[in-house]
């Protein structure tokens, strides 16, 4: 009997050992390597109005906020308690205001202000409405404009 465990403690060492041999170093292998090209992107019809539009187009976009603001106020408020999604009457205020900042009549930093000022008064009511907001904002780390 302790032969055959003696045979058997030898076969499974010599099926270790035998596995372990006979392959090559993946580091001895030549690495191969390829050119990288670079590609210049088009800018044209991508400008930025960093600064904003005309005065009556800034006007217009301010006037067009401050309404988008009063409907948002108004929808948070049938808003019972904090909610992760909010209510049909949230969202689409929320869609509405969110459709109206992304234009650029009015500088990034007066937009970012309204953005500010909408993130308020989501965020007792909605958390994901507050997240939408802050996911669009022109200016953060990750600006999505290049203007600042």
């Amino acid at each position: 009997m302790t032969c055959r465990i003696l045979v058997a403690t030898c076969l499974m060492l010599l099926l270790v050992l035998a596995a372990g041999c006979g392959g090559k170093s993946t580091s001895d292998v030549p690495g191969t390597t390829f050119a990288v090209e670079t590609v210049e992107a088009d800018t044209v019809g991508t400008t930025r109005h960093c600064d904003g539009l005309s005065r009556s187009k800034q006007n217009r976009q301010r006037r067009q906020l401050e309404r988008d603001l009063t409907l948002l106020r108004r929808a948070a408020s049938t808003v019972k308690g904090h909610t992760q999604n909010g209510n049909a009457a949230l969202n689409k205020a929320l869609d509405r205001f969110q459709r109206d900042v992304a234009g650029e009549a009015l500088p990034v930093y007066q937009r970012s202000r309204f953005i500010n000022r909408a993130a308020a008064i989501v965020s007792p009511r909605c958390y994901l409405c507050f997240q939408a907001l802050e996911a669009n904002r022109p200016v953060a780390a990750g600006a999505k404009l290049a203007c600042g």
